[in-house]
């Protein structure tokens, strides 16, 4: 029985090239199917032509994925706060957010990037002024270049970017925003926190996708009865 969705996340692409796009190639050799990308696909995303050049490779993979019949679809993660119509077009996929919800066999698989999970509240503070209204035309009144280094600059200072003292615990998954998220949905997948498991939270079935670190890569993949399968190897389906 041949999968019928996907689910990877958490690749933080520096470039249009490395195991995620071998991956993609990979796909490619399937039957169309249901691709969702749960956020931080880049390191960081601008709505800017720049933008589009440095991940070129991997968005004309998406797009190709799309021709061939896949849909594709990206739920907003932190580092696409910004992201519109342009990535929507650079990669022929469809933006969503919060959550995606996806029916697998009389089950509802409830798919989100994470963030929203964890108890974080300096990072909850700086996503709200990220996705703010206000924020947003900032950002589209300054050059590319400009919003270029900010980014830069942010990505270095960002506390996933930087290791933990010791002793000091960092994002962990709140359990009853859990609930909360899980509401109406038989499965939750998330990712944000670069762990790869699944396990029952207050009676939720969660599963964390993972991440793709140098020369690994991990996904999920569901099939039409609704069971779910946990993948990963070095960009290899």
């Amino acid at each position: 029985m041949e999968p019928v969705l996907y689910i990877a996340g958490d690749v933080h692409l520096r470039d249009g090239h490395g195991d995620f796009a071998i991956w993609l190639d990979e796909l490619a050799t399937k039957a169309p199917a249901h691709l969702v990308i749960l956020g931080d696909l880049f390191d960081y995303w601008l709505e800017t032509d720049d933008a589009v050049a440095r991940y070129q490779p991997v968005l004309n993979r998406l797009r190709a994925l799309g021709a061939a019949g896949w849909r594709i679809d990206l739920v907003r993660g932190n580092r696409e706060a910004v992201a519109g119509r342009r990535l929507e077009a650079a990669g022929h996929l469809t933006l969503v957010w919060p959550a995606l919800d996806v029916r697998l066999g009389g089950r509802t698989i409830r798919i989100v990037h994470g963030d929203r999970l964890c108890h974080d509240p300096g990072y909850r503070a700086l996503a709200s002024i990220l996705n703010s209204f206000p924020f947003r035309w900032w950002q589209r009144l300054h050059p590319a270049a400009f919003q270029d280094t900010v980014a830069r600059w942010m990505r270095r200072t960002s506390k996933g970017s930087r290791p933990q003292p010791a002793g000091k615990r960092g994002p962990f998954l709140d359990a009853r925003r859990v609930v909360a998220a899980a509401r109406g949905a038989d499965v939750l997948v998330a990712g944000h926190i670069h762990e790869a498991w699944t396990r029952r939270i207050r009676g939720v079935e969660v599963w964390l996708v993972g991440d793709w670190p140098p020369g690994h890569g991990h996904w999920i993949v569901g099939f039409r009865d609704g069971t779910l399968r946990a993948q990963g190897d070095g960009g290899r389906v």
